[in-house]
């Protein structure tokens, strides 16, 4: 019986994070930023290249700059999560995310990927009961031309 228990406990958990992964992209491409905030852990740590934000309220200086040039289009496809359970209330995943972006309102008429990258995250299981993102590494893999680099980096220059 333990073991069906286990099986089960176990496919939630890995629910429960892909759900966090696929609420990350939505959150986020929908300006939804108190939400995006909330599937961080308070001691967050949250990289993008050289530009690293410690805690939620460096994070939410990092979203709140993405928009402050003017309207900004995005959605991010996250593919290829691959979770590891590595104890009651720890994980790590990676996936890979593919960023398409402009400048202004939707509908876009066009539009190029504008980056791919690689996540790097490690998951913590609040008090709450809520998984959490507690560390994220972006690494940038594919990069379109004319992305600059990350936001609040390299004098404000927009990204994923």
């Amino acid at each position: 019986m333990a073991n069906d228990l286990e099986r089960l406990n176990r496919m939630e958990t890995l629910h429960q994070l892909e759900t966090l992964n696929a609420e990350f992209c939505y959150f986020l491409d929908h300006n939804m930023l108190d939400r995006l905030l909330n599937l961080f852990s308070d001691d967050a740590y949250y990289s993008h290249g050289p530009r690293v934000s410690l805690g939620k309220q460096q994070i939410r200086d990092v979203f709140e700059n993405r928009s402050a040039d003017g309207d900004r289009t995005a959605r991010h496809v996250q593919s290829g999560l691959r979770i590891e359970l590595t104890g009651d209330q720890a994980a790590k995943g990676e996936s890979v995310c593919i960023t398409f972006a402009a400048d202004g309102s939707a509908p876009i008429q066009s539009t190029e990927v504008h980056l791919v990258a690689d996540f790097s995250d490690e998951y913590s299981l609040g008090e709450d009961g809520e998984w959490r993102i507690a560390r994220r590494e972006i690494t940038r893999v594919f990069i379109s031309p004319g992305n600059t680099g990350p936001v609040s980096y390299s004098g404000g220059s927009l990204d994923s």
